[in-house]
């Protein structure tokens, strides 16, 4: 046996499942041991409970002098321990390279697998504990009972010969380990950034294998094409099957088919180590399971919350398939896919894999290690949702790019299931905690949530989206029907994922912005209407930059300008809309430009965000070249200091100007038409040309010309669009008949609505 008390050991990423279990035994061992990681977890309590000290954050001074570092795959090489400890010339070793001289000091079960490697491991431990034996082991989750007084525990240095360990191929560690019985419990392409193709993966596991004395095998029923490979590359395997080794009847707590096979592999392993399989068999009947796999959390409302590990296709198929087996009324599946490189790969299996269950929502991907950069840029989780909305074949998907989306819409959703049902999380990120939240209550605001739906069966039956939504309450004259899909996308994320989903659809995409010089059909809108919200409507200074959302009221952004004491936003205080509307309609007034000032658009559409210059818009009076389907989602305005005060005196000036011309506390549509260029008007405004013609206080039905200004639409109470519509086309006929002047509108429309005299 080594002495350890001599090693100074320092773990970088310190609470992962397999660094924290290697620095508690190093510790057992006599070693002194410190460690950092970036944030708390569970397994961060189990290292204070065995008397370890982690910090919190990495920084340079948390690495001790002299200390050998320990580092996963994970660890960057910017990371500032690692890169003080290079600096100093400290020795930097893999954990795979500790696990291997660990468990070099004893007799090795080593357990890999694409799939199941850790309840298998798990399994080990636990038989050969009921087996009165007390090994060493490593395993990759927190297992429940292993630990003292029945805690949970992922490792510990045993008193007996044998030491089991979880054996990673996902960075190829585990070709470091020497085992006398090495398992292998299936084989498929998961680390497509370690192992690029099958066959690199297929040799590493045999090499693995071929390094015991001896290998357990899937038999070849079970084990698929690619442990066939493996198969041919080592001599004499002992096989397992869901049937044996063992007894005919197995009985085990947990459910599923896959544990009946990660069980089998397991009493394989025991059995070629020379333990009795019947007494082994027994000792499994009470596993009690991993942490993470199928792992009950608590119930909400009558709905029982599970949690699952899985993050490969097949893993998902296996869960899924093991809740249903236990019968609920309805299964509903909350998936989190891992890693960009594994959603590009396997988005397809990921929804006919989901699809196992009733109801499905997804999340976007947790990145880990990843950045959606090169060749996995523009991947995201709405893959998996379409895929899975495709699998479905009309069963509900909700596409939740957040959490905190998540967790209002699945609050909701809760309570319209039947009793007795289930509803999983799924995935090897964070998607564990919005289980827990549910459990807890602590849901947020259901209220707030608009969660982007993908298929049509989702859209009829969940709680959170808005259909049939009524549009005249959004809109500043307050006329026309509802849409047919409503939602409020809050940042470029979810407003690119709903674009994509009504590009796919066929579905009309149309944006609300603040309601001004808007007109929605009174039959309403057969498409999605959207109004920015979140992330999407905020204002923020940087340095002369102003910084807006494509949903921020112009007014309220030119309003926030004294405060910074930024000019050159004044003109903006007197346009009634967003910043998005106004960059589409080139929108001026009072000798402002917004051309000269805009800095950078990022335009949103259904492949994802870019940026553009103002040069880019061909920016024409009151018209841009913004085309369907592209919207404005954030810009910059390149600003001037100025004095506060003086900035504020413009503004009031310009309010004042704006409440003496124009009707104010009314129900209106605001500039109807554009001012004309046609040398007939004689320099006359829009405005002008209706009071000539006539037209101040007209009124057909409920739309009236204003008697204080005759280019703004009234809506005197129960005006329709078909009023509004009606005097508009009276005001370009009475101005036409007198001027010989043409007037073109100066509107957007919702719906099918034809407008007299607009072009566009």
């Amino acid at each position: 046996m080594s002495d350890w008390s001599e090693r100074k050991l320092h773990f970088i990423g310190m609470g992962g499942a397999g660094m924290s279990g290697l620095a508690i035994v190093c510790a057992e061992l006599g070693a002194t041991v410190t460690g950092s990681d970036r944030s708390e977890s569970s397994y961060m309590e189990r290292l204070r409970s065995a008397g370890l000290e982690p910090r919190i954050g990495h920084d340079a001074g948390n690495l001790p002098e002299g200390a050998e570092v320990v580092v996963s795959t994970a660890i960057a090489a910017e990371n500032p321990e690692l890169a003080l400890a290079r600096e100093r010339g400290q020795k930097v070793i893999h954990r795979g390279e500790l696990l291997a001289e660990l468990c070099a000091e004893k007799r090795l079960i080593a357990i890999a697998g694409t799939h199941g490697k850790t309840t298998t491991t798990a399994m080990a431990v636990w038989a050969l504990r009921g087996l009165g034996a007390d090994p060493a082991f490593f395993v990759g989750g927190e297992v429940p009972g292993l630990g003292p007084d029945g805690a949970p525990a992922n490792a510990a240095w045993g008193e007996s010969e044998w030491v089991v360990a979880e054996a990673d191929e996902s960075d190829g560690s585990f070709l470091r380990l020497d085992p006398e019985i090495a398992v292998v419990t299936n084989v498929e392409m998961d680390h497509h950034s370690k192992w690029g193709s099958l066959e690199p993966l297929i040799e590493a596991f045999a090499g693995f294998a071929r390094k015991a004395r001896v290998a357990v095998l899937p038999a070849p029923s079970r084990g698929g094409g690619a442990v066939e490979e493996v198969r041919r590359q080592v001599d004499s395997p002992v096989e397992f099957s869901v049937e044996a080794p063992g007894p005919a009847n197995l009985e085990l707590a947990v459910p599923g088919t896959h544990n009946v096979q990660n069980a089998r592999a397991c009493l394989a392993a025991l059995g070629a180590a020379g333990f009795d399989l019947d007494r082994a068999a027994a000792a499994l009947s009470d596993f009690r399971g991993v942490r993470r796999r199928l792992e009950v959390k608590g119930e909400r409302g009558g709905v029982r919350i599970y949690d699952d590990y899985a993050h490969h296709p097949t893993e998902v198929r296996a869960a899924l398939s093991a809740l249903r087996g236990l019968d609920p009324p309805r299964l509903l599946a909350v998936f989190q896919p891992h890693l960009y490189s594994r959603t590009k790969v396997f988005a397809t299996q990921f929804g006919a894999a989901l699809a196992l269950a009733d109801e499905v929502a997804v999340l976007d991907i947790y990145a880990a290690r990843e950045e959606p950069v090169g060749p996995l840029a523009g991947v995201s989780g709405l893959d998996v949702a379409r895929a899975a909305a495709d699998a479905g074949r009309g069963k509900p998907v909700a596409w939740l790019p957040t959490a905190a989306k998540a967790e209002a819409f699945l609050s909701r959703r809760l309570e319209s299931l039947p009793a007795g049902s289930f509803m999983v999380t799924v995935g090897a990120g964070d998607v564990f905690k919005l289980g827990e939240s549910l459990v807890k209550g602590d849901s947020g605001d259901p209220g707030r949530t608009s969660p982007q739906f993908v298929s049509e069966g989702s859209l009829e039956s969940s709680a959170g989206i808005e259909r049939n939504f009524p549009l005249a309450r959004l809109t500043t004259v307050r006329t026309g029907g509802p849409a047919d899909y409503f939602a409020r996308p809050e940042t470029q994320d979810e407003l690119a994922a709903l674009l994509a989903w009504a590009k796919e659809s066929g579905v009309e995409v149309g944006v609300m912005g603040s309601g001004s010089n808007l007109l929605v059909a009174d039959d309403g809108f057969r498409g999605l209407a959207m109004k920015l919200g979140g992330a999407l409507t905020e204002v923020e200074r940087d340095g002369s930059h102003l910084l807006c959302g494509g949903g921020a009221r112009l007014p309220s952004a030119a309003g926030k300008t004294p405060n910074w004491g930024l000019s050159g936003l004044e003109f903006g205080i007197n346009i009634p809309g967003t910043v998005g509307g106004a960059v589409r309609m080139n929108a001026n007034a009072y000798g402002g430009q917004l051309a000269e000032v805009l800095e950078w658009v990022e335009v949103t559409n259904a492949e994802g965000t870019e940026r553009r210059s103002p040069e880019d818009f061909d920016f024409v009076y009151r018209n841009s070249n913004l085309g369907p389907g592209e919207v404005v989602s954030r810009a910059s305005f390149a600003l001037t200091p100025g004095d506060p005060e003086e900035i504020k005196a413009t503004l009031a000036s310009m309010r004042g100007r704006r409440r003496e011309a124009q009707p104010s506390g009314i129900k209106t549509f605001g500039s109807t038409f554009k001012n004309p260029g046609d040398e007939r008007a004689e320099g006359l405004s829009a405005g002008q040309l209706l009071e000539a013609a006539g037209c101040r206080g007209l009124q057909v039905g409920g739309a009236r010309f204003s008697e204080k200004h005759a280019n703004f639409v009234e809506n005197m109470g129960e005006a329709t669009t078909a009023d509004v519509l009606a005097l508009m086309a009276e005001g370009r006929r009475r101005v036409l008949e007198k001027f010989g002047v043409e007037l073109e509108p100066e509107v957007q429309v919702l719906g099918d609505v034809e407008v007299p005299g607009w072009v566009g």
